[in-house]
């Protein structure tokens, strides 16, 4: 790995708290060559406030509308298990609705996201479901379907409100679904 990068060494004074610092080091260095790389790096740091700061940059960039190309979706892809703190997995579930994905890439984020369906975190259930409802049409993969009744009935409210903007969202009405199929 090359040296420090000064993205890097401002991710290194963010508590975990202080988004301030996350937005100031953003508006710094969004411009600078090879930020998107730089990022994608220090998603996967094993530095768990790096990785947290990290991606909730990329999570903001995507939010704003930037595009990543396919060779940095596919790196970030193929780093998703060095990723270990549970706020950098939320991040990146709730990036996956602004990813222009190929067939294999939303393949691939379907096998990590399943597994976090059952997470101790709430919040981490709940987007990993978002996460999985935007990858495929929700409204006609049985799969999706299945997944959205249980988290329903899920014992955290977070969860179960995700469910239900999920079904708006996507028009999963169950007295439908059960109409169609019955």
């Amino acid at each position: 790995m090359a040296g420090k990068t000064t993205l890097e060494r401002r991710l290194q004074d963010y508590d975990g708290v202080a988004v301030s610092i996350l937005s100031e080091a953003r508006a710094v260095f969004r411009e600078a060559p090879g930020f998107h790389d730089d990022l994608l790096r220090l998603c996967c740091d094993q530095r768990l406030a790096i990785a947290d700061g990290a991606t909730w940059i990329l999570k903001a960039e995507l939010d704003e509308g930037v595009q990543l190309p396919t060779a940095l979706i596919d790196r970030l892809i193929a780093s998703l298990d060095d990723v270990q703190s549970w706020p950098a997995r939320l991040h990146l579930c709730q990036c996956i609705r602004h990813l222009d994905l190929s067939p294999a890439q939303a393949a691939a984020l379907r096998l990590w996201l399943s597994p976090l369906l059952k997470h101790k975190r709430p919040f981490l259930r709940a987007w990993a479901l978002d996460g999985l409802c935007h990858l495929a049409d929700a409204g006609q993969d049985p799969a999706i379907l299945r997944h959205l009744d249980a988290m329903e009935n899920d014992p955290a409210a977070s969860v179960r409100a995700r469910a239900r903007a999920l079904r708006k969202m996507f028009g999963t009405n169950p007295e439908k679904q059960a109409k169609r199929h019955g």
